[in-house]
């Protein structure tokens, strides 16, 4: 959990400031006092203002981020990669904390009329409460659901207070502090920076319940950011460089990591989860620094996740082991023939099935030849062997929450390889932005569609115009072709097409008759 200090001057510092922060997580392996960090991924992919991370558990954390303009609490989920805007106050939002035993956040607000306070805000409504009256909270973290450990700005300085918000007392206990606070694992003491002495900061414990106070190590010269790893090792940083310091053990901080290698030049926040095996890091970055790669990478991600979900059925079905096979699939799991005839529905009905499919057929297996991925969505080029015979299919998998949700078949007809060419010429002309034989490529009642069947263009001239528009607002507009299965009559591309400065991928399902192009699926 990581603090920032947001006096009235300092917010527009940030707001006008060239620097680029963002989130980044990585893994933490821990063995015998050796720590090992992982590459890390960018959470935040948000130009502008990242900062704060912390955790609510192993798969949630917060973070303040800024989006048009504004800065406020942003959630995110690392099992389905997805955000949510908690606060949508006129104010700014900075430091969110999961708040002990409630469904809460807490985070220091800074008003457009200059008015600084702590705010509790509901992680549903968004709807914000406040915590602290008339002090000043600049860092803060909590001891226990009622007790505050924090900074108050008090003139030019930062001082330790501890705040009981259920009996409504502010108890000072120190001046002079920096900006980083830790409840420190296995122990009813809260760390803090003291900057007493400005040429040797020091960290040090607190005891909220007595006001007890106790040297810990000093810091790294001019660093105040900490975090504890676990209750005897400590993780700090000096721009890109991460350094570990175990109590009793290390006489100085030790070299952990190099992060410039994530494109982080300067550390400024770090947050361990409460098992040690997940570090969260606000860093900055350069100002060329390309989200692109990192996009790419995110997306790598989460295909990767379905693909591990479909896999789990494959040798469960070669094995005949119906048990194992079906639990792969949502009970509700939707069987379809392309585009979106319902064979059959639900988990019950697909054991059925296949129950009388292995009575049917002594010896059965599928091996996948070629597969494509996009988000959630699976594409699987698979031979299927029936007792003594061989067939190719398609299959699409749409996987969610670790099973697969739908599965979409696709039967294999005669191949015809002057398909392809026709595809090819599509997209040449496509890349060219030569908008009649581009057209000419497509039948003149050819229907388009957003999978799995919703209509969106119907016609030629319909089409031809939405590429006209297209190419007149594109000036950098460009396709190519990452991976491309040939079934029967049926081209099945993934592109990835430049818009500008931004890269999309999607997958079309060409359907082809009469050597024209005469219906387009698009998954996106």
């Amino acid at each position: 959990m990581r603090y920032l200090l947001i006096s009235i001057c300092f917010i527009p510092f940030l707001s006008f400031s060239q620097s680029n922060t963002e989130i980044f997580l990585f893994d933490i392996n821990t063995k015998h006092s050796k720590i090992e960090i992982n590459t890390g991924k960018n959470l935040s992919n948000n130009k502008g203002y990242d900062n704060q991370p912390s955790f609510v558990d192993d798969h949630t954390i917060l973070f303040a981020s800024t989006k048009n303009e504004q800065t406020d609490i942003l959630k995110y989920n690392t099992s389905d990669f997805s955000k949510t805007w908690i606060s949508s106050t006129e104010g700014g939002e900075y430091t969110p904390l999961q708040m002990p035993n409630k469904n809460g956040v807490s985070a220091v607000r800074l008003d457009k009329d200059g008015k600084q306070r702590l705010y509790a805000y509901d992680m549903i409504t968004g709807e914000s409460t406040e915590l602290i009256k008339d002090v000043v909270v600049a860092y803060y973290t909590w001891f226990n659901e009622s007790i505050i450990v924090s900074a108050v700005i008090e003139n030019d300085d930062l001082n330790l207070y501890v705040h009981d918000i259920k009996n409504g007392t502010n108890k000072k206990y120190a001046s002079k502090v920096g900006r980083s606070f830790h409840k420190i694992p296995n122990a009813n003491l809260v760390s803090f920076i003291s900057k007493s002495n400005s040429n040797l900061w020091q960290i040090k414990s607190l005891n909220p319940l007595t006001g007890e106070i106790k040297l810990i190590a000093n810091t790294i010269k001019g660093v105040e950011d900490i975090c504890w790893l676990n209750s005897k090792t400590l993780l700090s940083s000096k721009g890109s460089v991460l350094y570990k310091l175990t109590l009793q053990k290390d006489y100085n901080w030790k070299k952990v990591k190099d992060v410039s290698d994530d494109g982080i030049e300067n550390i400024t926040r770090l947050a361990v989860n409460s098992k040690g095996s997940k570090l969260l890091l606000a860093g900055d970055v350069a100002e060329d620094y390309s989200l692109l790669s990192i996009m790419d990478s995110k997306l790598q991600l989460i295909e990767e996740h379905a693909a591990q979900i479909v896999d789990k059925h494959i040798d469960p079905f070669n094995n005949r082991n119906l048990k194992e096979f079906s639990n792969a699939f949502n009970i509700n799991v939707i069987v379809k023939s392309f585009p979106a005839e319902i064979m059959y529905y639900g988990r019950d009905n697909l054991i059925e099935h296949y129950k009388l499919f292995y009575e049917n057929n002594e010896k059965s297996s599928v091996k996948v030849v070629n597969r494509m991925t996009l988000k959630n969505v699976v594409i699987d080029e698979e031979l299927v062997t029936l007792n003594n015979t061989t067939k190719r299919q398609v299959t699409i998998y749409e996987t969610d929450d670790d099973e697969i949700t739908t599965m979409t078949f696709i039967e294999n007809s005669k191949l015809k390889k002057k398909q392809e060419v026709l595809i090819n010429e599509q997209i040449e002309m496509y890349n060219k932005k030569d908008v009649k034989p581009y057209g000419r490529t497509f039948s003149t009642d050819v229907k388009v569609y957003d999978f799995p069947h919703e209509l969106s263009i119907d016609g030629r001239p319909a089409l031809r115009d939405q590429y006209i528009s297209l190419v007149d607002t594109t000036p950098n507009l460009y396709a190519e072709i990452v991976n491309r299965i040939i079934i029967g009559n049926k081209v099945i591309d993934k592109i990835k097409t430049t818009i500008n400065d931004t890269i999309e991928y999607t997958v079309a399902i060409y359907e082809i008759e009469n050597g024209l192009i005469s219906a387009v699926t698009y998954i996106k």
